[in-house]
């Protein structure tokens, strides 16, 4: 009896699941399901870079855009359609930004960053460290909630008077049509409430880099800042059509600012007074110098 009672309640459980998952919202089968336009989404990141690479820009990039539908089986209508559907359920957009995001990282990751890039190995502790502590790939979107990532961070007793803070990131566009405009912003405020901020605005993708310096050895009290991108204010502009700014590789360095050691101090302050009493004035001579020539000259009684 006891024995059926378990059976009888592990079936309602999975009843009960199954239900759940049935009420769960699917995409109408008219648009492009949520995993296929995750790969169109990533396959059109590819073909960006690919037309960025080739030259041309604008004529290759509808050519690959175009080549990336027919290689899912859609076409641009079918793109256009599904996407305005996206737009406006935004949880389901949510979910495949965040798949994307983790692409993205999951290939910065396996390039182990960017050729020549001098802190591709930097730790979490040292004179240069990577005191970012979020997602280091986003994606974002003109339409609100998406268009904007803030982040924070308390400084530490690692910080020390006179670090240097540097945002560093790499940033790709996939457009469909109008102007570009990402925004960087990194800000710093100082033990005596002071603020200082240094901001970027991206139109063409690639890797950059903002700064900002404790030169007056205040001492860090917390680190802002944000990622965003704007939405055209042109008349006329399209808000149906796709619009994504990737960025990807975010890290951001703490960087001590280096101090000399006393005994080098002391031999730079040694060779500094040598130097300058090299460089001081011949004191003249006592008696004056004969001119030049003088000696040539016949003697006079």
């Amino acid at each position: 009896m006891l024995m059926k009672q378990a059976i009888l309640k592990t079936v309602m459980c999975v009843g009960f699941l199954m239900l759940i998952a049935g009420c769960k919202p699917t995409v109408p089968s008219r648009y492009i399901q949520p995993g296929e336009l995750e790969d169109i989404l990533y396959d059109y990141h590819l073909a960006d870079a690919m037309a960025s690479a080739s030259g041309n820009d604008s004529v290759n990039m509808v050519k690959y855009h175009t080549a990336v539908l027919q290689k899912h089986g859609y076409t641009e209508a079918d793109f256009d359609s599904s996407l305005v559907y996206y737009l406006r359920h935004t949880e389901q957009l949510k979910t495949i930004y965040e798949n994307l995001a983790k692409r993205f990282r999951d290939e910065s990751v396996a390039l182990g960053g960017s050729a020549g890039d001098a802190f591709a190995n930097v730790g979490l502790t040292g004179d240069t460290a990577n005191v970012w502590r979020e997602e280091t790939s986003l994606v974002l979107a003109p339409q609100k909630p998406f268009n904007q990532h803030s982040f924070s961070l308390k400084a530490d007793s690692a910080f020390h008077k006179g670090d240097v803070l540097m945002l560093d990131f790499n940033s790709d566009f996939i457009y469909q049509d109008g102007m570009r405009d990402g925004v960087v912003m990194l800000s710093v405020r100082f033990s005596n409430d002071s603020i200082a901020s240094q901001t970027v605005h991206l139109s063409t993708g690639g890797h950059s880099s903002i700064r900002v310096s404790d030169d007056k050895r205040l001492g860090i009290k917390e680190v802002r800042g944000f990622f965003m991108l704007s939405r055209s204010q042109s008349p006329g502009e399209n808000t149906t059509t796709l619009k994504l700014m990737i960025v990807s590789g975010i890290r951001l360095l703490r960087m001590h600012a280096s101090q000399e050691k006393p005994e080098m101090k002391a031999q730079a302050d040694s060779l500094s007074r040598d130097s300058s009493r090299q460089r001081q004035p011949l004191t003249p001579p006592s008696t004056p110098m004969i001119p030049e020539g003088e000696l040539d000259k016949p003697m006079t009684r």
